[in-house]
């Protein structure tokens, strides 16, 4: 199934600048989801879903503001649910899935899947990536050129003159 079929996934993929989000020719939806479910009912009646969703989502990486690609490869067990009561009685092997009037929408639950796959701050493993040059270069000057020349410094540090001040008021050997 394409991934420009789901509209809030599409929220959280990556899109190249100057391009309109929902263009799916090469940024968000450019691929396509494999999915496998089988629908049933286990030993004690319940109504079940099980399978997988595997994909490949371009996500934006928020260090180095570059694309990255993030495999998503998830195992579904669900249980279909009608309410929290009995969403709280399954047993642990088992997530709820809240279904109304038992009709589902499997497009839905496979976005629901990669939706939570999405980790919060999407970026690339430790080591791969660096944040944009200007700012790594910047964040590792030396302490001694910031209280040099204080007022250089906080051009390019906005409040490194507050740095300053405080290294200024708390060394009580340096009292101007």
């Amino acid at each position: 199934m394409p991934l420009r079929r789901f509209p809030r996934l599409a929220q959280l993929l990556w899109c190249a600048e100057g391009k309109e989000r929902h263009s799916m020719d090469e940024g968000p939806g450019g691929g396509s989801v494999r999915y496998r479910f089988e629908f049933g009912s286990d030993s004690d009646g319940r109504a079940t879903a099980r399978g997988s969703v595997a994909a490949s989502l371009s996500l934006r990486c928020q260090r180095c503001f570059e694309r990255y690609e993030l495999a998503v490869d998830a195992d579904v067990s669900l249980a279909l649910v009608s309410g929290l009561d009995e969403a709280n009685a399954l047993p642990s092997q088992y997530e709820p899935w809240l279904v109304e009037d038992r009709l589902m929408r499997p497009a839905d639950l496979i976005e629901d899947e990669l939706v939570l796959a999405v980790p919060a701050i999407p970026r690339h493993q430790e080591g791969e990536c660096q944040p944009p040059g200007s700012l790594a270069k910047d964040a590792q000057a030396p302490i001694e050129q910031i209280k040099a020349s204080p007022v250089a410094a906080a051009s390019r540090h906005p409040f490194a003159g507050l740095a300053v001040l405080k290294t200024t008021r708390d060394d009580p050997e340096r009292q101007d």
